[in-house]
């Protein structure tokens, strides 16, 4: 089944107030930068992108087809390289700055290196910068200075230990990991937010430095800034994660307040 280009884009200035609003008509769309996202056919998130971008940057979808069974065998299929590739020169018609696969499982099933080599071959297809969900997150808990995560985990058993492996071969230190063992992403996007606080709580020891909470179909970005004011430490979302690196990657530095400490370091 071939990928279908999914033409969702759009600008946004948020809700932050009059101070940052931009008139449209008075720059180019995306006129600081223009962030293309690969993504899953059944992921619900799209919004999250939307929220997370500062104003004056776009943000374009193009997705990869998926049976949303959340095994490590579909997900490998998904996720194969020559589809990433596919998607990414089709994302490259709307000439972005950054392109990022924005899916956690698709990035870290290849083996410890899998994501690097998802990366260098969509800049190597597409002459851009690239990430991948997986990729962000690494940079993510390195620019936190943490090293010694909790993990609050909707994933079957197969996919935990593949990414425990990936997280420890990629020198971080898995405290805890708790689960929701589920095997369907429909069944992720359904997850409350008292489920998913409560797994968060869960997860956490007092040796962890920082909270990670991976899958970018789980609806958690308005949870951020609550968790770790209840847990007192740094929480790492997928969706969080990877577009905070998708924006320097793009050169936007800029602080977007609300959604955790990642986000509000710029």
């Amino acid at each position: 089944m071939s990928n279908s280009f999914f033409a969702v884009s759009r600008e946004t200035d948020s809700k932050r107030g009059d101070s940052h609003r931009t008139d449209p008509g008075e720059f180019m769309y995306g006129w600081r930068a223009r962030i293309g996202i690969i993504y899953p056919c059944s992921g619900l998130r799209d919004s999250d992108f939307f929220r997370l971008a500062p104003p004056g940057v776009s943000v374009h979808f193009t997705r990869l087809s998926f049976n949303s069974e959340a095994t490590a065998e579909s997900i490998r299929r998904m996720s194969a390289l020559e589809r990433l590739v596919e998607a990414a020169r089709l994302l490259a018609e709307v000439q972005p700055s950054c392109i990022t696969w924005a899916d956690t499982s698709g990035s870290f099933l290849f083996g410890q290196r899998g994501d690097l080599e998802q990366v260098e071959e969509i800049q190597r297809q597409t002459g851009l910068p690239a990430s991948t969900t997986s990729t962000a997150c690494l940079e993510a808990f390195r620019t936190l200075g943490a090293q010694r995560i909790a993990v609050a985990s909707p994933y079957i058993e197969e996919i935990n230990v593949a990414m425990t492996g990936f997280l420890e071969a990629r020198g971080l230190v898995v405290t805890r990991l708790e689960t929701l063992n589920l095997d369907a992403s429909h069944n992720i996007a359904r997850v409350s937010a008292e489920k998913i606080h409560a797994l968060a709580r869960a997860a956490c020891t007092p040796e962890s430095e920082a909270l990670f909470i991976p899958c970018t179909d789980f609806l958690d970005i308005d949870l951020i800034a609550h968790m770790e004011h209840d847990l007192a430490r740094p929480v790492v979302a997928a969706n969080q994660a990877t577009m905070w690196h998708a924006l320097r990657l793009s050169g936007v530095g800029e602080r977007v307040p609300g959604f955790g400490t990642l986000m509000a370091r710029g």
